[in-house]
């Protein structure tokens, strides 16, 4: 028996010096603080907490500490691509976007792909114990027919320092987070770009 088309995920520690985690915490904190704008998207499309998705989706471009995450990701995001056979006969993989996420008791963020990206993921900076799992979708759900009931779903409970990583077009969810410490972290897109 061969497995066929198999859907590729990456969960493991990310090597960072932990004075850079810690860095990469406050400097989460503290973005609620000056970006109204994020603020304001937030309150419309991530309910009860705080993403700068909508506002401050280049913070590698913008913060050091947030560039030095960005090395560590490109590391980990190559391999990650030569075991899942992902190979670019022109152009490159790049990091396009990268965001931060607080989410505080009660917030959820729902089901979706990341469009137009190759490879997505999330660095975990806190996660509170009993917090929500990242939930993913078999991406073969639509296709079932006529099948005795099976699993389509897999919940992944991420650590603080882990990085999970998935091809973009992975469909997950974050279900609602019912503790009271809030869970923050740092997801990205990487894109393929034919230059």
């Amino acid at each position: 028996m061969r497995a066929l088309f198999p859907t590729f995920v990456l969960q493991k520690p990310l090597k960072l010096d932990p004075k850079i985690h810690r860095e990469l915490k406050r400097t989460t904190l503290k973005l609620p603080e000056v970006d109204e704008a994020g603020m304001s998207w937030s309150t419309k499309n991530y309910p009860n907490g705080y993403t700068s998705y909508g506002s401050l989706s280049e913070l590698h471009r913008q913060f050091t500490v947030f560039d030095t995450l960005k090395k560590s990701l490109d590391r980990e995001v190559k391999a990650f691509c030569k075991k899942a056979g992902i190979t670019f006969q022109r152009g490159e993989l790049r990091l396009s976007s990268l965001w931060v996420n607080i989410m505080p008791k009660n917030c959820y963020h729902a089901f979706h792909a990341h469009p137009n990206s190759i490879v997505s993921g999330t660095y975990y900076l806190n996660v509170p114990k009993k917090t929500s799992p990242l939930r993913l979708e078999d991406p073969r759900v639509g296709l079932f027919m006529a099948c005795p009931p099976r699993p389509i779903r897999v919940d992944l409970l991420p650590r603080a320092g882990e990085v999970i990583l998935f091809e973009s077009w992975l469909k997950h969810e974050v279900p609602p987070h019912y503790t009271e410490e809030e869970r923050l972290s740092v997801s990205f897109n990487y894109d393929w770009i034919q230059d």
